[in-house]
């Protein structure tokens, strides 16, 4: 895994939440997402309401951002990519944890819970406490 991957895999697995920007409009729409499971490739899986506006966003337009900051490590993420929409009961199993619950009153088998997965395809990492305000930037 080249150095960048892995300084970003540490980075997503310290945080438990992103920013995550779809398309809206011909504009960007950003919320906060809990991040469910991160692959060694740096997949990303989240879980999403299939009635929310990020929904029909990602159906209109597949591409993504996700940014993060660390504030004691000075560190910070941008990853470009896409995202792919699962609603299927073995994909919803493999990614459910008990405490989705308090968001999907029907547990794994609520019909509004449905599977984020995000693939980058351009990573930007950079550490401002070692002076780099460029990025280092791979893409996958």
């Amino acid at each position: 895994m080249s150095d960048v991957k892995t300084k970003m895999r540490e980075f997503l697995e310290s945080v438990k939440t992103v920013s995550v920007a779809t398309c809206m409009n011909n504009g960007p729409s950003c919320r906060i997402m809990e991040i469910q499971k991160v692959e060694n490739d740096l997949k990303i899986w989240f879980v999403s309401h299939k009635s929310s506006p990020k929904e029909e966003q990602i159906h209109q337009c597949k591409s993504a951002c996700i940014v993060s900051f660390n504030n004691e490590t000075l560190t910070d993420i941008r990853l470009f990519g896409t995202f792919a929409v699962y609603d299927d009961m073995e994909t919803k199993k493999c990614i459910w944890k008990d405490e989705l619950a308090v968001y999907f009153q029907g547990g794994v088998n609520d019909p509004e819970l449905t599977v984020l997965k995000f693939t980058p395809e351009k990573l930007e990492y950079r550490d401002m406490k070692s002076g780099g305000l460029i990025p280092e930037v791979e893409i996958v």
